[in-house]
């Protein structure tokens, strides 16, 4: 049998024992404190310290139209075209995206698509559903043809580099814009599906089926040169040019990281290559 326990080691057993509840008491009052500020403190607006691409956009691109490569292009377009034209619009669509015309400013507009909602474009004089590797054109038509954001798509750039050459007149030329496929948004495209990209356009704001399958087979400077060059036209410009990320538009960090790259690759010649979008000219030789 063991020693009997002194008075005072049963009071120090009482004296932990209560300091064991008291702190009990005292953690279970401060997990309901915290749970009650939990329900009734307002939740911090989330990333609360970021910038919308609204407000980078206007800091970094206070000038929207110097840097929007569709009005680098058509300004490019308007000093080629002239009255007296018959011109082709290549890969025309339904006209929704648009926001320019040369119809009225020229003889006759004319443009052709594989989407039937080409017939009833409002910016032309007359559409036509037709295939671009096939044009249902006589030889040497057309004054001057023009493509906006149409040979990414082109999976047979031989084809359609002879059909450009055939309906276009001697002297007549091709203008077009098309992304760069060095550009990091083009390789991230070629790397991903087609719904991955049905998703950035949600995200920029265009409807999901504005998305079709890209193949890049005829957007560099070498093979833009070499395809034309094959069927006999005369290369006049092809430059590149870096505008504001649109394409980084679905979250402020992305666009900020846009406007880094835009801000260097536009810093120095050398880095051209890595622009996003070519703009180029070629011209069929004229007769002798």
């Amino acid at each position: 049998m063991g020693r009997p326990r002194r008075a005072s080691d049963r009071r120090s057993d009482h004296r932990r024992a209560h300091r064991a509840q008291s702190a009990a008491r005292r953690n279970r009052r401060r997990r309901q404190v915290n749970a009650r500020d939990i329900r009734t403190a307002p939740l911090p607006a989330a990333r609360s310290w970021l910038p919308t691409v609204a407000s980078l956009r206007s800091r970094f691109y206070p000038d929207v139209v110097g840097r929007d490569p569709v009005a680098a292009f058509v300004r490019r377009l308007e000093r080629a075209v002239k009255p007296c034209d018959r011109v082709l619009d290549l890969g025309a669509g339904a006209g929704e995206l648009n926001h320019y015309s040369l119809k009225g400013r020229v003889r006759q507009l004319v443009g052709v698509d594989l989407d039937p909602r080409v017939r009833s474009n409002p910016l032309l004089d007359a559409g036509l559903g037709a295939d671009i590797y096939a044009l249902p054109f006589r030889d040497n038509s057309f004054d001057l043809i023009f493509s906006i954001y149409v040979l990414e798509h082109v999976d047979r750039p031989s084809a359609l580099a002879g059909e450009v050459a055939r309906v276009l007149r001697p002297g007549g030329r091709c203008i077009f814009l098309t992304p760069n496929v060095y550009h990091y948004v083009t390789l991230l495209s070629r790397l991903t599906p087609t719904g991955f990209h049905r998703w950035i356009n949600e995200k920029r704001g265009r409807a999901a089926d504005d998305t079709f399958p890209t193949c890049y087979r005829l957007n560099s400077r070498g093979a833009l040169t070499r395809e034309f060059g094959r069927v006999g036209m005369r290369k006049v410009a092809i430059d590149a040019i870096e505008v504001q990320p649109n394409y980084l538009t679905f979250h402020p960090l992305a666009y900020a990281a846009g406007v880094v790259f835009e801000r260097i690759v536009n810093a120095t010649s050398a880095l051209s290559s890595l622009r996003v979008n070519l703009i180029g000219t070629f011209e069929k030789p004229r007769c002798r």
